[in-house]
């Protein structure tokens, strides 16, 4: 049967751009109307109903990293030791600072064959806690239901495979320093209460770039990191000099001492540091390596990495990651400037077959739009 599956993520919807009293420069998303708008169009018209009045299915994937805890300050803090707790009122947060958003998925999951399908990346693990589940899939199911029919947040596994030869993945598996253990999610000894178990790059958002955005707002927007050290160490140098000391003396700590919240191995420490010395990172290497150890499978989709790639193989075989709907600074010649793109996958899946295309949100203009320095 004809079914459509559209694919988001990287938003990282976070507090919303006023927050606990003050301006809020850890907000990233500023388009909750055309997001909405998105929804909207691929539940109605063609989407919504064939000629003879029987529904078209369509399912949401939200690819990971769709909301952003990590990016949630609690009383202008930004705290490693998450608890379910802690976890719940930055969720809260998020889900009230964009409301037009949680909206219009209310109504997309309202439509007869539509439904949402959330997977969990490295920025949303706070996913792993029962209590935050309830939380988004009440605020999102169209009748506030728990478990939902409509909504549902995957967290036993980190993937989606479909026997027409497509697998969907955040893709931060594939980063030792962004690696999720799904068997044990939350770390319970020594504590006296759960905490999440969280890796390297989330304890690194924390503790170093959170702070850092205060002075270079845009710190976490560059890529390749490498090239912005450089080209920071000449026009920007004290800045630069204390944001490597930070990464490296963090790096160290979580590395090397001992703590329940932090745990580490050497394997994990030398995959990261092996994965460190390559200059990009778009995950296309490991999405081909997969392509070619995997028979069945014809095209995998990432997102993780915020750069948006239709990489078409001579095999026939296809990569594409999604990228973000958040400002981004490349620093390299494959795409130098400052972007912003609201890409997403579509697939289309006809008669055993899948049609699966990389594509860029234009939606609805507005008077006026929000404007990121």
């Amino acid at each position: 049967m004809e079914h459509f599956k559209i694919i988001v993520s990287d938003c990282h919807l976070s507090a919303g751009r006023v927050f606990e009293g003050r301006q809020n420069p850890h907000e990233d998303f500023h388009f909750d109307e055309e997001m909405s708008d998105l929804f909207e169009h691929f539940s109605t018209g063609r989407y919504g109903a064939k000629p003879d009045g029987t529904p078209v299915p369509v399912e949401l994937i939200i690819n990971g990293d769709f909301l952003d805890p990590l990016n949630v300050p609690v009383d202008g803090e930004f705290e490693d030791a998450v608890t379910e707790a802690l976890s719940l009122k930055k969720v809260k947060a998020i889900l009230a600072a964009h409301p037009r958003v949680s909206a219009a998925i209310r109504r997309f999951a309202a439509l007869p064959g539509k439904t949402v399908t959330y997977l969990v990346g490295n920025h949303d693990a706070d996913l792993f806690f029962p209590r935050v589940r309830e939380e988004i899939t009440r605020a999102w199911d169209p009748e506030g239901r728990y478990p939902s029919p409509k909504v549902k947040l995957e967290v036993e596994k980190d993937r989606l495979t479909y026997p027409e030869g497509v697998e969907i993945r955040h893709g931060n598996q594939l980063e030792a320093g962004s690696h999720l253990n799904f068997e044990k999610p939350v770390l319970t000894d020594f504590l006296d209460e759960p905490v999440l178990n969280l890796p390297w790059s989330s304890i690194y958002v924390l503790k170093i770039i959170n702070r850092m955005k205060w002075e270079r707002e845009y710190i976490d927007k560059i890529r390749p990191v490498k090239v912005y050290v450089f080209v920071g160490l000449l026009f920007d140098t004290w800045f630069t000099l204390r944001f490597v000391f930070l990464s490296a003396f963090y790096f160290i700590k979580t590395r090397f001492s001992f703590s329940p919240t932090k745990r580490s191995s050497w394997q994990t420490t030398r995959n990261i540091l092996k994965q460190e010395s390559r200059l990009f990172l778009d995950l296309e290497d490991e999405a081909r390596q997969i392509l070619d150890e995997r028979s069945d499978l014809k095209t995998i989709i990432f997102g993780h990495t915020h750069r948006p790639m239709n990489k078409l193989y001579a095999d026939g075989k296809q990569y594409i990651n999604t990228g973000t709907w958040t400002k981004m600074v490349h620093l390299d010649f494959r795409g130098i400037g400052h972007q912003v793109r609201r890409t997403f996958a579509f697939l289309h899946f006809f008669d055993g077959q899948a049609r699966c295309e990389l594509r860029q949100w234009v939606g609805e203009h507005s008077p006026h739009a929000h404007f990121d320095v």
